[in-house]
């Protein structure tokens, strides 16, 4: 098979690949050309890191380094889009910023589990659930609310 014709079987409608991983060129998963697609790529390859990770205790202080540093990005990221969402009068932008206040919340959850040596569950346990967490966390906000904002962003484009 050419690598073509691979590309061409593997790239979905969706936006992901056979893979599972997002293809950020697809036109169905850019928003801006700009900084709020830029975060959503550092986001997704801060969990794709993540999740590469090995679930054993030696793995825990770089899943650490790997999740503070996504609080750190998602903080700004989220900061960003919703002065842009002001910016252009969003009808959704409280729920929006509601939503990110819980994405916040829950990804402090995840670390301070993923912190947390003294605890019920072996770090494997805790690891893989972040894995499966952390993609759900992104993705499910990425389509149900970032993605409707597309066409709003689409009228205040410069042309």
């Amino acid at each position: 098979m050419t690598m073509d014709a691979h590309r061409e079987d593997t790239h979905r409608a969706d936006g992901r690949g056979g893979d599972g991983r997002s293809d950020w060129r697809s036109a169905r998963m850019v928003l801006d050309n700009g900084g709020l697609d830029a975060d959503h790529r550092m986001q997704h390859e801060l969990i794709r890191r993540f999740v590469a990770l090995p679930g054993e205790e030696s793995g825990r202080k770089p899943a650490l380094a790997l999740l503070n540093e996504l609080r750190r990005v998602s903080v700004r990221h989220f900061l960003r889009e919703e002065r842009v969402q002001a910016s252009m009068r969003y009808p959704h932008l409280e729920e929006h910023r509601a939503q990110h206040r819980r994405l916040a919340t829950l990804l402090d959850d995840i670390i301070g589990q993923v912190d947390a040596e003294e605890s019920a569950f072996e770090y494997s346990y805790v690891k893989a659930k972040a894995d499966e967490l952390l993609q759900f966390w992104f993705f499910d906000h990425f389509v149900k609310a970032d993605l409707p904002m597309k066409s709003h962003l689409a009228k205040f484009a410069v042309r």
